[in-house]
């Protein structure tokens, strides 16, 4: 074995580098050393960040993207750099404490982990198991729980012949958990439970690109619903049900509809990568309503399952170039696009998806495009495999 700094002695000659994936939950954690770039590929070449850490402790609030962005210039180039990794098979996952160590061996730069030490453990007069310790997540899931559990897209007619909400207890306007409600429609059996949903956007596409922008015809990507919370059915009389509320995460109206939607088999671990083939997606809208998008925020986009996307994939926003004015020539250009971050599919549906902001140089907007990242585009436009 010959030392680190043996090693990184020798670097301008081999341009070698490396790292480590580590996965958590099937998701892969990143790691390598200072060398800029090591190329994976003649095609696909892995860009380490110059200031890479030679070692790095995990600590609360990381996640398994930002430990990657410490080293990688695009954290989603986990897998190329895991394959070259092969005997790093484990761990499995890693925890606030744990240490990684960049290595050499036998010339070849490797990553080592030494994980953190808990609490001690005594063993008289009884046995105490040390606290829980929660493995990093790969995403920041308190900005996307509510898109996992809440929300829906589902096709318009749904709502059709679906229930509404007619009244309240004592024909209140607004119900909460434990209150009764009246509802309108064609409802279950009795001891069904129901979602209650309100309706969203209604996201909707031209009926073809050559249509596109011409003021033509439309069709629905899909019906946004958010979850308000649940009731239970008491009874159904003539088409009137009545339903006690068992849980609200926002006040319930009239109007709100009652329906049996499939609410489990929702993904909470992701793997962080490119797509394999050519995708161009928009910014359709920002659930949250802010006007200005930046890290961390949820963005509608409009392409889905159908279009070959899936949980964890990435892309890249591209802004579109402004037009100038040439004063010499006197005529008008348009710049080039400007690469201004990237966002990683969390939720994916027929034909639209939600993704998370996880890098912004600059502000996104609704209408930003989004395209696979430049390292793969390069690949497919060569004709080569990803």
């Amino acid at each position: 074995m010959i030392s680190l700094d043996g090693w990184r002695a020798c670097r301008s000659r081999c341009r070698a580098v490396a790292g480590r994936l580590l996965l958590v939950g099937g998701l892969g954690l990143l790691a390598a050393s200072p060398t800029p770039v090591w190329a994976l590929s003649a095609q696909e070449p892995l860009s380490l960040k110059a200031d890479a850490p030679a070692s790095y402790t995990v600590r609360e609030g990381d996640t398994l993207w930002s430990i990657a962005a410490r080293f990688l210039d695009s954290p989603w180039q986990w897998q190329a750099l895991w394959q070259r990794n092969p005997q790093v098979a484990s761990p499995r996952q890693l925890y606030p404490g744990d240490v990684i160590r960049l290595v050499a061996t036998d010339g070849a730069p490797h990553l080592a982990l030494e994980r953190g030490r808990g609490e001690t453990v005594r063993l008289s007069p009884s046995v105490r198991r040390p606290p829980a310790r929660e493995a990093v997540p790969s995403l920041p899931l308190d900005r996307i729980r509510v898109f996992l559990e809440s929300y829906q897209i589902v096709d318009p007619g749904v709502l059709a012949d679906a229930p509404t909400v007619v009244a309240g207890q004592a024909q209140r306007l607004l119900s909460g958990a434990g209150d009764t409600l009246y509802a309108h429609g064609r409802l279950p059996a009795t001891g069904t439970t129901l979602g209650i949903y309100r309706p969203g956007s209604d996201y909707r596409a031209p009926m073809s690109s050559e249509s596109e922008g011409q003021g033509s015809e439309t069709r629905s990507l899909g019906l946004e619903l958010h979850r308000l919370g649940h009731a239970r059915v008491r009874r159904n009389v003539d088409g009137v049900g009545e339903l006690k509320v068992l849980d609200a995460v926002q006040e319930i109206r009239n109007g709100d509809y009652l329906l049996a939607l499939d609410e489990g088999g929702i993904a909470t671990q992701f793997q962080p990568r490119a797509p394999e083939t050519p995708i161009m997606a928009t910014i359709l809208s920002v659930p949250d309503g802010v006007r200005f998008i930046g890290r961390h925020d949820v963005v509608a986009i409009d392409r889905g399952r159908a279009d070959g996307l899936e949980t964890g994939h990435v892309l890249q926003v591209m802004r579109q170039g402004e037009r100038v004015r040439d004063d010499v020539r006197d005529e008008w250009v348009t710049l080039p696009d400007t690469e201004a971050g990237a966002v990683m599919v969390f939720r994916v549906f027929e034909h639209l998806s939600y993704a998370l902001v996880m890098r912004a140089s600059q502000a996104l907007a609704v209408g930003d495009r989004l395209v696979v990242p430049s390292d793969l585009r390069e690949v497919v436009a060569s004709g080569g495999a990803p």
